[in-house]
């Protein structure tokens, strides 16, 4: 079985958030094989302690997609300087196909702003 890693790299400087690498397209992943997408997302530190830094991911249909048996989601929420979150198909399926974006979303509730970066993914799968 094949695993695919898609990294996302999001640095949170300033404002808005700023997305400076990201390698968005998966071609050709074959039904069966595992799949992880995974959202990186960092914010600065000159920023206050409690800001946090929270990652949700959505589905073709804007869907906020949570684990289930076939996907399972890890990290969500920090206060940390970084966070990942890993969208994990255990065995993709070829109805998975679609788009999928990740969502990171900056809270500083010291001063009430919330700022939002996202970015799509499209998944390609292919029968066996």
């Amino acid at each position: 079985m094949n695993m695919l890693l898609v990294y996302l790299v999001f640095v949170v400087s300033g404002f808005p958030p700023q997305i400076l690498q990201v390698q968005s397209e998966v071609s050709e992943v074959l039904a069966g094989d595992s799949l992880i997408l995974l959202c990186n997302a960092s914010r600065q530190s000159t920023l206050p302690n409690s800001t946090t830094l929270e990652i949700f991911w959505l589905s073709s249909s804007n869907e906020i997609l949570s684990t289930t048996s076939d996907i399972i989601i890890v990290g969500d929420t920090t206060t940390d300087l970084v966070i990942k979150s890993f969208l994990n198909f255990t065995q993709v399926k070829t109805s998975q196909a679609g788009t999928y974006t990740c969502v990171v979303n900056m809270t500083i509730p010291e001063v009430v702003v919330n700022h939002q970066v996202t970015e799509t993914i499209n998944l390609y799968v292919q029968s066996k």
